[in-house]
């Protein structure tokens, strides 16, 4: 059985849930995902994964309601650039996807007590 969001008792563990029904939702849609939480001194990227031939970094981001603003507009200029950093710091610890086509998409979820929307935003900045 599901356990919904608040009530669950950290701000990670929120944020785990939902990178892995991100991951889930992925899965089912061909990406073959390589990383997950992929670290650096520049920042953190959720999740990574490829499409065919293209290297994908997704941000997930999940709200319990809009009257703030979508999940997707959470994805500030100033994360995008720390994303952009830690890209580039997965690239130049895996030297094999050096000369691969990159994108960086997010994943919105929105989500209530009964269910959740999820919103693939693909080459979102």
């Amino acid at each position: 059985m599901k356990q919904h969001p608040r009530t669950l008792k950290s701000t990670k563990a929120i944020g785990d849930q939902f990178e892995a029904y991100a991951k889930n939702f992925l899965i089912k849609q061909g990406i073959k995902l390589l990383s997950s939480n992929f670290y650096a001194k520049s920042g953190e990227i959720d999740l990574i994964g490829k499409d065919g031939d293209i290297l994908i970094f997704f941000e997930v981001r999940a709200r319990s309601n809009i009257k703030h603003g979508r999940p997707e507009e959470t994805v500030t200029p100033k994360k995008q650039m720390r994303i952009r950093r830690t890209a580039s710091k997965f690239l130049q610890t895996n030297s094999k996807y050096q000369n691969t086509l990159c994108r960086f998409d997010v994943i919105s979820i929105i989500y209530t007590d009964k269910d959740q929307t999820i919103n693939w935003i693909k080459n979102a900045f």
